[in-house]
């Protein structure tokens, strides 16, 4: 999630639940998944992108930070889980340059065609994204390994499926210090590409919150969204559009700025962006994610082990829903 959150006034609290957790990390890690249960690949993901398990069986936190290396190592496990999955990945390289200092960052793009032919042209294309970075405090597995992981179990489980449309998946590099990966990959589409691309689905922030959101864009381009919300009728899920309370964000929708989907509303490519926070509280804006532990993003708290200490089973719930959801809607996708 981008700059435009606000830190929490928890920090101590969460830094003394971090040092809880890693003394008694066994007890916090064990979910007790069920076999092939929606969601569960996608935890293991967050795992993987957020901490090192020690001997002794306590964390060492595992940072992500854009122009890092962390972030290259970041890129590349994330490339490795899409040719793992049968996908072609190839990084998208790319620099920024940030208070006059020249930074190098990557985004991880996978493609693939649709495998049934259509009798009208163009094929149409429908991007898949989260970003792999993190701000440089904090594991940041609320913000953004959550995303990412459920952009992976859905690459994964989309390879089985016939589709009718061509279909990308990119790990955007860079979110957090301006949306950097997301401005140069949009950058880079061809007219033609961007005219095709029938919907851009946003996965940001997902397993804190007291509540689940499908927001779409300001430009206003709804019938994804509305698609999903029958479907979140049709399967009773927990998601729902965020009220519009403020005065400057109408219900269902969400402004630029906060997450890798601006670039493509701006290009006027319909959106839909999920992310769990609370927009009934405080500003009424989102900012915060809960009402009992206020938020988590951008601070030393976001980590599993904190998340889980607070909020048991928490994670899964959401990783569930949002998995759920994303899957229904492009495994029966006939565009």
């Amino acid at each position: 999630m981008a700059v435009r959150r606000r830190h929490s006034a928890m920090f101590v609290l969460l830094v003394m639940l971090v040092s809880l957790a890693v003394l008694a990390p066994a007890a916090l890690a064990a979910k007790g998944l069920a076999p092939n249960e929606v969601g569960e690949k996608a935890y293991t993901y967050v795992d993987a992108l957020t901490r090192i398990t020690n001997p002794d069986g306590t964390y060492t936190k595992i940072l992500r930070a854009a122009g890092t290396a962390g972030e290259v190592v970041a890129a590349e496990k994330v490339q490795g889980w899409l040719s793992d999955a049968g996908y072609v990945a190839e990084k998208q390289p790319f620099t920024y340059v940030r208070r006059g200092v020249t930074y190098n960052s990557q985004n991880v793009v996978a493609f693939r065609p649709a495998d049934l032919k259509r009798k009208v042209d163009p094929t149409p294309l429908v991007i898949v994204g989260a970003h792999y970075d993190a701000v440089t405090v904090g594991a940041g597995a609320d913000d953004n390994a959550s995303g990412v992981a459920v952009m992976l179990e859905l690459a994964e489980r989309m390879a089985k499926y016939k589709i009718e449309y061509d279909l990308i998946f990119v790990a955007f590099g860079a979110e957090e210090v301006g949306l950097r990966g997301s401005n140069y990959y949009v950058g880079q589409m061809s007219p033609s590409d961007i005219e095709r691309t029938i919907v851009m689905i946003n996965f940001d922030s997902l397993i804190v919150g007291d509540k689940l959101y499908i927001h779409a864009g300001f430009n206003e381009k709804t019938w994804a969204r509305d698609e999903m919300l029958r479907l979140i009728e049709l399967r009773k899920l927990p998601i729902e559009i965020q009220p519009g309370l403020h005065p400057d964000y109408p219900a269902g929708l969400t402004p630029d700025g906060f997450s890798d989907y601006t670039a493509f509303n701006q290009a006027g490519i319909p959106i839909v962006a999920f992310e769990s926070t609370n927009w009934e509280i405080g500003d009424l804006d989102g900012y915060e994610q809960t009402e009992s532990e206020g938020s988590f993003w951008h601070t030393p708290g976001d980590t599993l082990e904190t998340i889980e200490a607070l909020f048991p089973d928490r994670p899964m719930v959401r990783l569930n829903a949002y998995t759920k959801l994303a899957f229904e809607f492009l495994k029966h996708l006939n565009p």
